[in-house]
């Protein structure tokens, strides 16, 4: 990936809000500092150095980390001071400090697809948590029949206007394959990006991802030592329920 690649990522992903009301509640709930976990360009990170917390915001891409530090560039100051990008990869955090709070926001759990990997990241997370500090995470919430039916199909995913570069963002996308055995995921994502002179510009993002069950998750990280405190089914707290579209746990270390 390009600092260019990068830039798109970043305005490709711009759009979603959503859960930033959340992060920021539970930031201001438990504290400084933050680690957010596959932070990319800071699309969380910066909103909550905003807040005034110190964040630590790690990612294994050093041109997503550029953006950032560019990005940071166009902060006050004092915002920019409480953002620290670190060069890592989740299964293997050493860092030298604590956290009030653990992110990882955005599905990004999934891409680890290695069973070592999910166990080294949660065990990890945990040498990494202050007393009575917290992880949380969001992921997608595995529904097998429609991923069958649908294979190969290509779906909307909504539009949005990007005012940085003043294109018109299409998201569309479809299922490669699905290892049920493995709980494998392969998607791609199709971005069409206009700016009204000329064809539409493509981009394809393929992705191989890890779907995790309610069930597989409370294991993992009673392995991890860890325990739930508690899962919700959506960023307003609604129960987890079959209907639910994704999945949110808060852990604990286990005292």
């Amino acid at each position: 990936m390009s600092d260019d690649e990068a830039r798109r990522f970043a305005r490709e992903h711009a759009h979603y809000t959503e859960d930033l009301t959340f992060w920021r509640a539970h930031a201001g709930r438990l504290g400084s500092p933050v680690l957010d976990l596959g932070a990319a360009t800071g699309r969380v990170a910066i909103p909550l150095a905003r807040d005034g917390h110190e964040v630590w915001a790690l990612d294994r891409s050093p041109d997503m980390l550029a953006e950032l530090a560019r990005r940071l560039g166009d902060e006050d100051p004092a915002v920019a001071a409480r953002v620290h990008p670190v060069a890592g990869e989740l299964q293997a955090l050493a860092l030298d400090r604590r956290f009030r709070l653990v992110i990882v926001a955005m599905n990004t759990l999934q891409v680890l697809t290695d069973p070592a990997d999910r166990l080294a990241a949660m065990r990890g997370v945990r040498e990494h948590l202050d007393p009575g500090g917290e992880l949380i995470f969001d992921l997608a919430l595995p529904d097998v029949e429609e991923i069958e039916l649908s294979m190969g199909l290509e779906r909307s995913s909504g539009r949005h206007h990007d005012p940085v570069s003043g294109e018109e963002l299409v998201h569309s996308g479809w299922y490669d394959a699905w290892d049920p055995a493995t709980q494998t995921l392969g998607f791609t994502l199709r971005i069409l990006s206009s700016n009204g002179a000329g064809p539409p510009r493509e981009t394809l993002r393929a992705h191989r991802v890890h779907l995790f069950t309610p069930g597989e998750l409370a294991d993992l990280l009673a392995q991890a030592g860890l325990e739930q405190v508690a899962v919700a089914g959506g960023f307003d707290g609604s129960p987890l329920s079959s209907a639910s579209e994704i999945q949110i746990h808060r852990c604990r270390a286990v005292a």
